[in-house]
């Protein structure tokens, strides 16, 4: 946690600036030049998947690979300042996910994307504000604009244990200063001396990204109106406690940053699935389509969407019976469903709530609008599942949502012949840190362990508080040896971390490792074994990991 001097910085001279932005030049372009070719590799790879899909012969396993290297080319392409190539990424890879058949245009489409994104890396030079402007790791970047340094410091010391930059403004010139792209929210005091409306036309004009949240005097009803108007977030008024804001970061930001939402369309028109997709675009949803009504059970178990869109009018059933199986199903009872229906008569409305409809979209589609209520929807699912998928202490994974993922992941692996590997964790002598230091103390260790470990693991791995001071780490693909060496790191990294009013506090972790399908058939065995495993380890003397008994000897940090 960094919190900055609210004195407005000194501005280099010109010649040093131009220096320090040719050396971050030299030095992206020198690490473009190296990760060039993988890139590269990665643009053939989506141009071979066209080619294929054109000639009606690619594999559902390589249409999954042209998936994954869409995926993590646009990672990586971001990461150099290639904005535009990263859109393009991330559109072939929406273009390749779920199993229905791509159109001819959707094809044609795809192989237009790898010709684009190919000029793009071979005739443009990195972004050389791409180190600045693209977040690392888990940390999040929250500029507070007030002029109560007691508050932005006890904000500060309060968010330490979540990984949270907390940068003070106290003034428009220090916020106008501070506020970039790298930031994610904006904590505003609408009566600080030159702040006010004009100041969040100005955000919203230029950082529309950013989540906006508004601090005022009393019931402002008016303010209220015009923040919500320019996409405000929030609205505290004062006093403002800094747990309210810690309530917002974990609702708007540490839980939500990692995760897409995932939609499921069903309907037996292909054009109207790509009509969908396309609308949805702006979204940047993982859209699974489907063609076949009688397929949606076992695509629902592998994708958990966070929306279901059906077709009311289709072959064998209509989409308003197929609503009633999955509300009968407890898996999918709480499942937002919206309904496309070329008939908006009263009859056909009733019966599509009666069926346990959310909402419907009346057909022709305009885009506009469904895609304002697909919105909408999505965003009021995430916020009912934060209770129940997100720990409120830690901001990680609950044991349900951990349990519902895993569960998802082995289903996959077993499909696809994949390792997973599952590691538990307990940290060592917990109970003396809380006797000790008092439960406040314990809780901060608690939520220093949890970024800790996030940090140290990739956005598809699950992150889960078991219960207490019990952690469980899920990686799917990853071998039980490479799933080891991360839990050293981030063992390693906890025994570094300090914690105010406890210099002389190091706390470690015991943890135990298991793989599938070596060390079981299904998850719950793994994690029997992983359990075992951890057992074993705080016998052996604590602050080490090991392996599940088909493993090699405990590997002991000191």
């Amino acid at each position: 946690m960094i919190i900055r001097n609210d004195i407005a910085p000194t501005k280099l001279p010109a010649r040093g600036a131009d220096l320090k932005t040719e050396a971050m030049r030299a030095a992206l372009d020198r690490i473009w030049q190296r990760s060039r070719e993988a890139a590269l590799e990665r643009v053939a790879a989506l141009d071979t998947a066209a080619m294929a899909l054109a000639n009606g012969g690619l594999a559902v396993d390589r249409r999954r690979e042209a998936e994954r290297d869409a995926n993590k080319l646009a990672s990586a392409v971001a990461t150099f300042g290639f904005w535009q190539a990263s859109r393009a990424a991330r559109e072939a890879e929406t273009l390749l996910e779920g199993t229905t058949p791509i159109s001819s245009a959707g094809i044609q489409r795809l192989k237009s994307i790898a010709t684009e994104i190919r000029r793009r890396l071979t005739t443009e030079s990195p972004d050389a504000q791409a180190a600045d402007a693209t977040p690392t790791g888990q940390q999040a970047r929250v500029v507070v604009v007030s002029d109560d340094a007691s508050f932005r410091d006890r904000l500060a010391a309060d968010c330490r244990s979540l990984g949270v930059e907390i940068i003070g403004a106290e003034s428009l010139a220090a916020a106008r200063a501070r506020i970039d792209r790298t930031v994610q929210i904006a904590l505003i005091d609408l009566t600080l001396d030159g702040i006010g409306i004009a100041f969040l036309e100005e955000l919203h004009r230029e950082y529309p990204r950013l989540i906006v949240v508004a601090i005022s005097h009393g019931d402002q009803f008016m303010d209220r109106v015009h923040a919500a108007r320019l996409g405000a977030r929030g609205f505290f008024q004062k006093p403002v406690r800094s747990s309210q804001v810690i309530d917002l970061l974990r609702n708007s930001v540490l839980a939500s940053a990692a995760d897409r939402p995932t939609i499921v369309a069903v309907d037996d028109d292909v054009g109207m699935l790509s009509i969908v997709r396309e609308t949805l675009m702006p979204l940047e949803a993982r859209v699974v389509t489907a063609l076949d009504p009688t397929t949606i059970l076992p695509v629902l178990s592998e994708t958990s969407p966070d929306l279901v869109i059906l077709d009311v009018d289709m072959p064998q059933f209509d989409g308003i019976e197929l609503c009633r199986v999955l509300r009968n199903d407890p898996r999918w009872a709480a499942v937002p469903v919206l309904f496309l229906s070329g008939k908006t008569d009263s009859d056909t409305v009733m019966r599509m709530f009666e069926a346990g409809a959310d909402d419907y979209v009346p057909k022709p589609v305009q885009p506009a609008e469904m895609l304002a209520r697909v919105r909408n929807r999505l965003e009021r699912t995430r916020m009912l599942r934060l209770a129940a998928d997100v720990d409120t202490l830690t901001g990680i994974a609950t044991r349900r949502r951990g349990i519902e993922v895993l569960d998802r992941f082995f289903k996959l692996a077993q499909r696809q012949r994949q390792p997973i590997s599952i590691a538990a964790i307990d940290l060592d002598r917990f109970k003396q840190v809380n006797d000790r230091y008092g439960h406040a103390m314990g809780d901060a260790v608690l939520r220093r362990a949890a970024t800790v470990l996030a940090g140290c693991f990739r956005g598809e791995d699950v992150v889960a508080r078991w219960g207490g001071e019990e952690f469980l780490v899920g990686m799917y693909s990853m071998p039980c040896n490479a799933a080891v060496r991360r839990i050293e790191q981030a063992l390693s990294k906890l025994r570094e971390e300090r914690y105010d009013g406890a210099d002389e506090l190091t706390v470690t972790f015991s943890a135990g490792v298991a793989e599938f399908p070596r060390d079981g058939g299904d998850w719950t065995a793994i994690y029997a074994a992983a359990d075992d495993a951890l057992r074993r380890a705080k016998a052996a003397g604590r602050n080490r990991v090991l392996l599940g008994r088909s493993g090699s000897p405990a590997t002991a940090l000191t």
